[in-house]
């Protein structure tokens, strides 16, 4: 992936249609556009659309036609990409569209790779790279919920929030390296209260990273959609109420124990939220091979879940005595469920009675939000694996240096835990490792006087 090079690619789905839109991003692409359209290309506005006839050769004594389309020329580096781009908004035939791209390759310009407008974006600073990974995540939604969630990271704060938190933790590290030299004397009054302070401004860093990473794993469960696994013994109601959830027949539902051999799924949107409901096989001891394969998925699909609808129609007796699933579900979200309601089944120890058949279900799907805190109350400003993931490498190198503090009250260990995390911050922000010891220096000295 060469950024300076320019490249071209299809931007809508490759399928016929109405339009299709072919975008050129890079150096070259005025130079390239001059060559298909007889426009006088220095004659161009930037943002404007205008009509044109697009030729394999404007030059050519008969030039074919590629197509009528139109244009529109964005002019680097106020631009997507930075770079100068055009944007062909053409007829929807792939093969006009495939004429095309090889024309402008014939100019001068490659096949784009997968994300490389964005690349362009992030290298020429249009973009940071929490925003980069933003617009994929909200290209991916899959949901009223994720494409909410997405959205939000577009508003730059969280880059805002790591930056400000780069700050404090480089203030913390110019004020411990002002007093290193005095880890070594007698006199250590000023020293240890610096490194009673330095802890409690760590402690409160830390503290508030506890709150954005428990947000950003609630907001990275949303957006990729809730597992509910469906369990029980055989014959409980399982299949029926999977069927009642999606509003579709996707289970066998049948009088006969052991029906589900396999793990059934369909799926949901539920106030804007996406939910995958996972019909399992009914949990027993039996001597069929195959049904046994079934019950071994159907574990493994408890252990993916983040929430389990626990289905009974005779009480929970049985299932209270079967130790592995009860291991498996006790540190997840579950919900008893007494069902067949309407045939007389009661059940006091569950947290919801119904008849799948005949119910309206919205009482066991606000059951669901409420366990799962799907509430919404505060919204996260972090999201996906990758920043979830260095969000506790940082809270987790400022646990070491606030140990250090206490165990070693040595300023040199701590510093170098705190610099560990500002190197973290700079590459969840996809910028140059080297910046970290910039970063210091330049905080460290602007702490001095004025000619110094």
């Amino acid at each position: 992936m060469l950024v300076f090079e320019t490249i071209v690619a299809l931007s809508t789905p490759p399928y016929k249609s109405a339009l299709a839109i072919v975008r050129l991003s890079g150096p070259k692409s005025k130079e390239i556009l001059s060559h298909i359209i007889k426009k006088d290309v220095s004659t161009l506005i930037p943002n404007h659309s205008f009509l044109a006839k697009l030729y394999k050769d404007k030059n050519d004594q008969s030039p074919e036609l590629i197509d009528e389309a139109m244009v529109t020329f964005y002019q680097g580096p106020k631009s997507y990409t930075g770079f100068d781009s055009v944007d062909f908004s053409l007829h929807g035939s792939m093969f006009i569209v495939d004429e095309l791209i090889t024309t402008l390759i014939k100019y001068g310009a490659r096949r784009a790779e997968k994300g490389e407008f964005s690349a362009q974006a992030y290298y020429n600073g249009k973009m940071d790279l929490l925003k980069a990974e933003g617009i994929n995540d909200l290209i991916n939604a899959n949901s009223q919920r994720a494409k909410r969630l997405a959205a939000l990271t577009l508003n730059g704060k969280n880059s805002q929030i790591i930056h400000s938190l780069k700050n404090r933790l480089l203030d913390i590290i110019s004020n411990l390296e002002y007093y290193v030299e005095d880890q070594y004397s007698d006199e250590k009054d000023d020293y240890n209260n610096e490194l009673e302070v330095a802890n409690s401004n760590i402690k409160n860093e830390i503290a508030l990273l506890d709150k954005k990473i428990d947000l950003t794993e609630q907001a990275n469960k949303e957006y990729r959609g809730i597992i509910v696994a469906i369990v029980g013994e055989p014959n409980v109601g399982k299949s029926t109420l999977l069927n009642a959830l999606v509003g579709q027949d996707k289970a066998i539902v049948s009088p006969i124990p052991g029906t589900t051999r396999d793990v059934v799924e369909g799926q949901k949107e539920l106030n804007g939220v996406l939910f995958t409901f996972k019909d399992t096989a009914g949990i027993r001891k039996t001597d069929d091979l195959v049904e046994n394969l079934g019950i071994e998925r159907s574990y493994k699909t408890i252990k993916e879940a983040d929430i389990v609808l626990l289905t009974s129609d005779c009480g929970f007796k049985i299932i209270n005595s079967n130790v592995e699933l009860l291991n498996l579900i006790k540190d997840k979200p579950v919900i008893r469920v007494a069902t067949k309601r309407d045939l007389g089944h009661i059940d006091t120890e569950a947290d919801i009675q119904l008849s799948a058949l005949q119910d309206d279900l919205s009482s066991l799907i606000d059951l669901i939000f409420k366990k799962l805190s799907l509430e919404h109350k505060e919204e996260a400003d972090f999201l996906g694996q990758r920043e979830e993931d260095y969000l506790k490498h940082i809270r987790d190198s400022l646990k070491d240096a606030s140990k250090a503090i206490e165990e070693t009250q040595m300023i040199d260990i701590a510093s170098d835990k705190i610099r560990t995390a500002v190197a973290l911050i700079n590459e969840m922000a996809g910028e140059d490792l080297n910046k970290t010891m910039e970063d210091i220096y330049e905080t460290l000295f602007s702490k001095f006087c004025l000619g110094k």
